[in-house]
């Protein structure tokens, strides 16, 4: 079967770049039977050489969520004549003609449509919204089948778009072991003037992942002055909107890192007292995992997908009560014989969760 793969994500620092380099790396590994033709735009192209003889680069140049898109795209598989495409995220081009399937990460957009999600004006996010809940139902509508990352995913999809459950397949993402560094050089503890025992997020500051109410609630922690709160993300216009909220509410404590690498990134896992999660909506929720192949004990929010993820593994809270969040720290931080628990739980259940075992169910959904 010839298989074209729109990796124009992959090298990408985001969720669905390293869910579409580990499937494309896997599938190298496991697949030796059908012929796959991989799409990758020029500018990630030196980030993937194939190493499997049925495998085949096609490079490209065409942005994800433009016009281009929608008109290019169908023109390259039409030269390619597939069998089978894989999009590996909604945005799948409205005029394509052979069969797909697609992978839907989450709902975010239909759940909380928000102006402050983006920065474009009132009447470019209206004109964008309606052009995505058209190109995600055209996607939904015309798979023959849809991948979700979460019985959670997969329940949004069926209910707000009325698919039938047998057409959705659930395939949980893995956790990536290359993670765990064992670098033991502490010096980006003083570069970041991190002085206390500190709590640590990772991620962006999109609305959804609720940080304003992190940032308020562990500011009426009782026990303070003897912690520190360190945000890790890249530096764009959400980060800079919430250091601005910080600073006009006088609020303490708070170290924005910015980009942190892996290795750096695995030193803060491995030190932090404690990983929090206050997100109010996630597809799968791979940083808290992350976060525990490293050793942290999490602190989540119980909302979406979270609990059927991390399971007994996390403590949880309201996103929305920072009483209940204030409790569950306390929790934390005043039990030792708790947090080995949590540790050892986690380790158990991070072997659920493999790039491998995501990447055959997977092949066996191509069939």
């Amino acid at each position: 079967m010839k298989i074209v793969i729109d990796a124009r994500f992959m090298g990408t620092a985001t969720g669905i770049g390293r869910y579409v380099s580990e499937l494309v790396f896997n599938l190298e590994n496991i697949d030796h039977e059908n012929n796959y033709f991989i799409l990758i735009n020029r500018e990630n192209e030196n980030k993937y050489q194939p190493k499997n003889c049925n495998f085949e680069k096609v490079i490209i140049n065409i942005p994800w969520y433009g016009l281009k898109e929608q008109i290019e795209m169908p023109k390259i598989l039409k030269k390619i004549k597939p069998d089978l495409v894989h999009f590996p995220h909604f945005n799948v081009p409205l005029y394509c003609k052979f069969p797909f399937i697609v992978t839907i990460h989450d709902l975010i957009l239909t759940r909380y449509p928000s102006q402050r999600a983006t920065t474009l004006s009132p009447i470019k996010y209206f004109i964008k919204n309606i052009l995505y809940r058209i190109v995600i139902s055209h996607a939904v509508k015309k798979s023959k089948k849809i991948i979700a990352v979460s019985e959670f995913t997969k329940l949004d999809i069926v209910n707000f778009f009325k698919t039938k459950a047998e057409k959705v397949f659930v395939t949980y993402e893995g956790v990536s072991h290359e993670l765990v560094s064992n670098n033991e050089n502490l010096d980006i503890l003083n570069k970041l003037n991190i002085k206390k025992d500190f709590l640590l997020y990772v991620g962006n500051a999109y609305p959804h992942k609720n940080l304003e109410f992190l940032i308020s609630a562990f500011n009426k922690f009782e026990n303070l002055e003897n912690y520190e709160l360190v945000l890790v993300g890249q530096d764009d216009y959400f980060y800079k909107r919430l250091k601005q909220f910080v600073t006009d509410n006088g609020f303490k404590n708070i170290i924005f890192a910015g980009f942190v690498d892996d290795p750096n990134l695995s030193i803060l896992y491995k030190k932090c007292s404690v990983y929090v999660f206050p997100s109010l909506c996630e597809g799968f929720g791979l940083p808290p995992l992350e976060a525990m192949t490293n050793g942290a004990v999490v602190l989540s929010s119980n909302y979406s997908c979270l609990p059927e993820i991390l399971k007994d593994c996390a403590i949880y809270f309201d996103p929305k009560n920072e009483t209940n969040f204030i409790e569950g720290l306390n929790k934390i931080l005043n039990d030792a014989n708790l947090k080995e628990d949590l540790r050892v739980n986690s380790q158990e259940l991070l072997k659920n969760y493999s790039w491998e075992k995501m990447t055959k169910e997977t092949v066996e959904i191509y069939q």
